[in-house]
């Protein structure tokens, strides 16, 4: 098992009595003061070439009933996550910026070419990848997993310009025949690996960024709220491939429910959880910074926002 990864960047990290002197999982919002959030590009540029894979890390093993995975950035150095695709320890880190539940939130920052699976095509990102149990058993998806909840939080800057642009909008250029790397572009920040994924981002040049999964916009408009911390809860019947999701903006006590739909579960394919930032190739030089909450993974809706958030509002949700 590979040692624990700390970040070792020579980017400027804010150190609160939050990163070392915590006794339970969860704060109080304004218990232990957040940090501001920095948008901007704080880790090093010059990283050698070459795959930056790492698995196999160590798990969380204080699993509440109902829970089958949660990070915990207090306690676990890499939240708990199976493993992790970056190019360098600085791309995802806490911070000390927390979110609006007062939990520690983890920093993603992408640059260009930060390519840690040395493909060289549309694969710029930084990202956690596979849930795990207390045992450290890697958890992958399939139509034996039945109905699961999942529940995460995201904050994106003032000055988030994740894209998932259409072809046409890289005229003149002539898409069908230009390397891959010159047209393609997206922002997802959440994805059911083989199934099914989040995306933040602009679909045509100069509107606000929305939510999409697989594509559909969420119903709610999927407006992202720039500035302020986001809850979701993903439920997902594997058998069926039937999904919901449900959103609370920071601020709101109500979950409402914004995308339902259906997928087929892919035969024999064993889906995992990736989270972080993978984007395309075409981002114009540009460095991308986001923040996460607490994920989770349980049997219920109640479970998963109690984990994840703190919360209880499963009474309440709309449903329609």
């Amino acid at each position: 098992m590979p040692e624990p990864i700390w970040p070792k960047c020579t980017c400027f990290v804010v150190l609160v009595a939050a990163f070392t002197i915590v006794n339970d999982a969860r704060v109080q919002a304004g218990s232990i003061r957040s940090v501001a959030p920095i948008p901007v590009k704080l880790c090093p540029s010059s990283v050698s070439a070459g795959r930056r894979v790492v698995d196999r890390l160590a798990p969380n093993r204080n699993l509440p009933e109902g829970i089958t995975f949660a990070t915990d950035w207090n306690r676990i150095q890499t939240g708990g996550w199976y493993g992790r695709q970056a190019v360098d320890d600085c791309r995802i880190h806490p911070d000390g910026f927390r979110t609006s539940h007062g939990d520690m939130a983890v920093r993603v920052e992408v640059q260009p070419h930060d390519d840690p699976l040395a493909l060289n095509a549309n694969s710029e990102r930084a990202e956690m990848f596979s849930m795990q149990d207390s045992e450290g058993r890697e958890i992958r998806e399939g139509v034996a997993s039945g109905t699961q909840y999942y529940a995460t939080s995201y904050y994106f800057p003032t000055n988030w310009n994740g894209q998932q642009l259409p072809w046409s909008a890289f005229s003149p250029a002539d898409c069908a025949t230009e390397h891959q790397n010159a047209c393609n572009s997206w922002s997802y920040v959440w994805q059911f690996y083989g199934w099914g994924s989040l995306a933040a981002a602009q679909r045509t040049i100069d509107e606000p960024p929305t939510y999409t999964f697989n594509n559909v916009r969420l119903s709610d408009g999927g407006l992202v709220s720039l500035g302020k911390w986001t809850d979701f809860i993903f439920e997902v019947d594997w058998t069926s491939g039937t999904y919901a999701i449900w959103r609370r903006d920071e601020g709101n006590d109500r979950f409402r429910l914004t995308l339902q739909g259906t997928a087929a579960v892919p035969s024999g394919q064993r889906i995992y959880v990736k989270q972080g930032l993978y984007r395309g190739g075409k981002v114009g030089g540009r460095t991308d910074v986001l923040w996460i909450g607490p994920t989770v993974r349980g049997s219920s809706f109640s479970a998963v926002e109690r984990q994840a958030f703190g919360t209880s509002s499963e009474a309440a949700r709309d449903r329609e």
